[in-house]
């Protein structure tokens, strides 16, 4: 099965090509960080990867995409994206909406212990979700930064923070002899992980039309608290 993958959720963008077949075989990746938006990378990033890949777009079995949580520009770029590029193809192309935060987790997924992908959220909060072994122990979520520190010291074992907000939360728990952070290689988005968590919806029976893809958010967006006085 060949899959595109795609996330734009946070600073990182990434794409990747990668055909799978219960394991991973070959893939095609770029990822980004640089001070320019996605909506100037993400499609010749697409473009490189299918031409070195040495695909069509029309080779696609599935596109898998992350829907949030996360940027709600981000978010927003990339289901609009796949939307596109699957209406563009002029077939029912199968789509995956996969958590930022899974893939996350996918990114350490052979590592011991629990991990912990945490997304600056502001305001003091977090969007987070806790998985083992490929297990998730949390449903995404927003959490204050005091409230997942003290579930997480409930624990005990080795808790290894990926994500956006890893740094950030480290700082203010970083003197808890469990908690470390994730490397440099793996703590950002990828968007092989993305298609590898596509792949796993497809086995599970989980994909949508691209009509049906839609962004998660978890929160209301600024504007909105604005104007209804949420917090």
């Amino acid at each position: 099965m060949l899959i595109l993958g795609m996330d734009t959720t946070a600073v990182t963008a990434s794409v990747a090509v990668v055909e799978i077949d219960e394991k991973v075989r070959t893939y095609s990746l770029f990822s980004v960080k640089n001070r320019l938006t996605h909506s100037e990378t993400l499609m010749p990033m697409v473009k490189q990867a299918l031409d070195l890949y040495g695909a069509k777009p029309s080779d696609l079995n599935l596109i898998a995409v992350s829907v949030g949580p996360g940027s709600f520009t981000g978010v927003r770029i990339g289901v609009a994206t796949v939307k596109g590029l699957a209406f563009g193809l002029g077939k029912e192309m199968p789509c995956a909406a996969v958590s930022t935060l899974e893939a996350l987790a996918e990114n350490l997924s052979q590592q011991g212990g629990i991990v912990c992908p945490v997304m600056d959220a502001r305001r003091s909060q977090f969007y987070n979700a806790l998985f083992q072994d490929r297990q998730r122990l949390r449903k995404d979520r927003l959490i204050r930064a005091e409230e997942l520190k003290e579930e997480l010291l409930s624990f005990g074992g080795p808790v290894t923070l990926c994500g956006d907000g890893a740094d950030l939360f480290y700082a203010l728990c970083g003197e808890l002899p469990n908690i470390k952070l994730a490397s440099a290689a793996s703590k950002d988005q990828n968007a092989l992980s993305v298609a590898v968590c596509g792949y796993r919806a497809f086995k599970e029976n989980r994909l949508l039309t691209a009509k049906e893809l839609k962004p998660v958010y978890l929160r209301a967006s600024q504007a909105e608290r604005e104007k209804f006085g949420i917090e």
